[in-house]
């Protein structure tokens, strides 16, 4: 069988179930010496698909392309592959985060370089970079930083697919922790003030954008706006045309039963997707149930909001403002007030899950296909042959990342 000519919706044997393989000692691989170089088997996980988890299928790797899923090619399946032997572990697409901190808006290139190496290591297969409010100057720097870094991507980092703008253009009345006196009206001009390249999402509040022309201007140069930290009403959201809501609940209006708000928008609007961060604090159990019960499955997008020290139980500085981190991961202002996420989003799978009807399956589904889909690199991370997927393996258990591979 030429392992070329295999059609990726076509199963065939599982080369784990050919009684006639013997794997030599040499070829049989720990899951950590897997580099996907030339030909390699990753036997017996459970692989995801948009409809379902097959269990216990083998993958044929040769370098980053997917050449076969159980199938093989029985001229060289016993000379020059290398095994890696799956037990109890879940194959699935790595993850994408469209917003995430982690000090973006602060570090130098080299610094941003190692975070991205880190990422990779924690299932993420690609990241938007977040950047917080600040001077012109300073914003329009760092844009020149994480362009360069796309320019010249370097190999195990995630991909860096563009930068995504919280703020300058927030409500003040919404800003969170970011100071007030920091923050600038929404408008094109301003916009353009920032020198802005490879710029993805932006957040603002449409409320102080007049007659919608930094939204519009958005939508008509490829960018997606996205409302957040705003008192937007129902209808400014309605008449502004924006599709995406940033971490929905948060640093907005609440929701209300007469007076509709952009919290009743992101719940009720079925054509908005709205962001959402799962660690249990941003929005509660209840609530997230309550929202996959709403929404449409391709409308959700899982991100974590992740600060500067993320994983790090100590306190810290982020744009000036000190952070506290609770023993149950909180990170808080002086005041009390949630400043973000402390954990990476694949960490966060086995809590979601085990907190709120939401199935595994559907965590990757928020978590990596619909922001793939975002940023137009769905193709980046599917499973089919002919493909190089970006690809992280998980311990079925614990749902704790293992290892990733980035094509």
């Amino acid at each position: 069988m030429n392992i070329s000519s295999v059609n990726n919706l076509t199963f065939g044997a599982k080369i784990s179930q050919i009684p006639t393989i013997k794997v030599p000692a040499n070829k049989k691989m720990a899951l950590s010496e897997i580099r996907l170089k030339g030909y390699n088997a990753i036997i017996g996980g459970d692989v995801y698909m948009p409809s379902n988890m097959l269990e216990k299928h083998d993958l044929l790797f040769k370098d980053n392309q997917l050449i076969a899923i159980d199938d093989y090619d029985e001229t060289k399946i016993n000379t020059s592959i290398n095994y890696v032997i799956l037990e109890n572990k879940k194959i699935t697409p790595a993850g994408i985060d469209e917003h995430i901190h982690i000090n973006f808006h602060d570090s130098t290139e080299q610094e941003i370089r190692c975070l991205l190496t880190r990422l990779a290591k924690g299932g993420l297969g690609g990241v938007v970079a977040t950047t917080l409010p600040g001077t012109v100057e300073h914003i329009a720097k760092q844009i020149e930083i994480l362009n360069n870094i796309m320019k010249y991507p370097m190999p195990n980092e995630a991909h860096l697919y563009g930068i995504h703008l919280e703020g300058p253009f927030l409500n003040p009345q919404k800003s969170g922790i970011h100071p007030p006196e920091i923050l600038m009206n929404p408008s094109v001009e301003n916009y353009k003030k920032l020198q802005p390249q490879n710029i993805k999402l932006v957040t603002l509040a449409p409320e102080l954008d007049s007659n919608y022309e930094l939204t519009r201007y958005l939508q008509e140069i490829g960018v997606i706006p996205s409302a957040g930290h705003s008192t937007a009403s129902y209808e400014q959201i309605e008449n502004s045309g924006i599709k995406r809501i940033t971490h929905l609940f948060n640093a907005m209006s609440s929701l209300h039963h007469r007076d509709l708000t952009i919290s009743n928008a992101g719940l009720l609007n079925p054509d908005i997707t709205v962001e959402l961060i799962p660690d249990g604090f941003h929005v509660d159990p209840m609530m997230m149930n309550l929202i996959m019960q709403q929404k449409k499955d391709d409308k959700i997008v899982l991100v974590s909001d992740a600060l500067p020290h993320a994983g790090i139980k100590e306190p810290f500085v982020m744009n000036g403002v000190p952070i506290h981190v609770t023993d149950d991961w909180r990170a808080l202002n002086d005041n009390g007030n949630l400043a973000g996420g402390m954990q990476f989003l694949f960490n966060l799978a086995k809590k979601l899950v085990d907190t709120t009807s939401i199935t595994f399956q559907k965590f990757i589904q928020y978590a990596s296909i619909n922001p793939a889909k975002e940023m137009k690199v769905e193709n980046d991370y599917k499973f089919e042959v002919g493909k190089s997927p970006n690809f992280t393996i998980w311990d079925s258990e614990t749902l704790v990342p293992e290892k990733t591979f980035l094509a």
